[in-house]
């Protein structure tokens, strides 16, 4: 029997995964219906019903049917939560006791491939299987009382075949046994459902405690450090005011490194944040409005590199004043950074140690190019990457 200990981590892991199970429940949830549905019309075509027990069966298999759009939007019984979830066992016994009772007397289990729509459960012992426990220390117990839920239907089965049948031969216990056998495989698909959503959830977390190690880290290795620089440096007004402008820098980068984890950057936030990592270095005589407007992540990291070199080469070559623009299209992202500075010099994109050569190979390697021209009065240095937005990688 599992100590007070396990049971705790048993339960603590079931909390965990529990919000990621019911959103996957919520999302999954509607297949239940479809297949009911496909069940029972193959019940209504083979299985021997008196009268008009067929056209009731065929009907019931639509009925399930109407229920799915109310099961995407999340208003099934397992979406729901709660007492809500009692609906789904008590709807398939419900449905299995209804095919015992419209099938012809004497005919119900006699074949021992299956009883009469034994599969109308099945989703019911899939989401059963991965569904989040709902009685806390009663986890210990959990797969026990599934086992024996599993062998309670088997009985269920028995007794409708009794029912019908006025007795039990071999046959249909057999049938019975076949039938709980096929309901096992759906429960044993929802297990193997239920680790692969315990190993996700366990793997989000801990990425997330990774992060909240890094930003503690940075925290106190930049934002901490910093302060107590300021602090020790406060009688000295040029040095505290360097001291502020490295604190902001490194908590710009940050700011930049968690909009470059995105799938999809906001691009107005990523420009902010770049621009304002040089603000103390250059005059920024324009800056572009993009709205909110979002690039994916592989143009957000090269917008982000692109825009930190091309200032960062304006500063190095004696550009006091930089005019920075962005035009963005459906399809294409184009980026301009103008300097009042001496000029480049030549040949320096061709140049394999420069970083403005690396940095065309990489927009080379997104289908872009970098381009370098003289400003419209013959001073300066015009740079532009111009980018398309969805392209296929190609060698650099």
């Amino acid at each position: 029997m599992a100590t007070d200990s396990e049971v705790r981590r048993l339960a603590d892991r079931e909390q965990l995964t529990s919000t990621t199970i019911r959103y996957m429940v919520g999302n999954l949830e509607w297949s239940g219906p479809v297949f009911q549905a496909m069940t029972l019309f193959v019940s209504s075509v083979f299985d021997p019903y008196g009268g008009s027990g067929n056209t009731i069966v065929l009907f019931l298999a639509f009925a399930h049917l109407a229920f799915v759009p109310f099961y995407l939007r999340g208003y099934g019984p397992l979406a729901r939560g709660g007492w809500w979830t009692i609906g789904y066992p008590v709807q398939a016994l419900l449905i299995n006791a209804l095919l015992m009772a419209m099938s012809e007397p004497g005919t119900f289990g006699e074949s021992i491939l299956c009883v009469p729509g034994c599969n109308y459960s099945a989703p019911m012992w899939l989401f059963l299987a991965y569904y989040p426990w709902p009685w806390g220390r009663l986890v210990r117990w959990r797969r026990a009382a599934e086992a024996a839920a599993l062998a309670g239907y088997f009985s269920y089965f028995l007794l409708l075949a009794y029912v019908n049948n006025g007795g039990l031969a071999r046959a249909h216990v057999v049938s019975a046994a076949v039938s709980a056998m096929w309901l096992s495989v759906g429960f044993i698909l929802g297990m193997a459902i239920s680790k692969m959503c315990m190993a996700a959830a366990e793997k989000q977390i801990e990425v997330q405690q990774q992060n909240f190690a890094e930003f503690f880290d940075f925290l106190h290795s930049h934002v901490k450090s910093g302060i107590a620089s300021i602090r020790a440096d406060v009688a000295d007004p040029p040095r505290v005011h360097e001291k502020l402008d490295e604190l902001e820098v490194a908590v710009s980068n940050y700011r930049i490194e968690l909009l470059l984890t995105r799938e999809q950057v906001p691009l107005a936030a990523l420009l902010s944040e770049r621009i304002r990592t040089f603000s103390g270095v250059l005059r920024i005589a324009s800056t572009p409005r993009v709205g909110p407007a979002s690039v994916g992540r592989p143009i957000g990291v090269l917008v982000g590199r692109a825009l930190g070199d091309l200032l960062s080469n304006s500063a190095k070559y004696g550009a006091t004043a930089v005019d920075i623009a962005c035009d963005l299209t459906r399809s294409r992202i184009l980026i301009e950074v103008a300097d009042d500075g001496p000029g480049l010099p030549e040949g320096v994109l061709d140049d394999e140690s420069r970083s403005l050569n690396h940095l065309r190979g990489a927009a080379r390697s997104l289908g872009g190019e970098l381009t370098a021209r003289p400003g419209a009065d013959g001073t300066g240095t015009v740079m532009q990457l111009d980018v398309p937005l969805q392209s296929k990688r190609t060698s650099s």
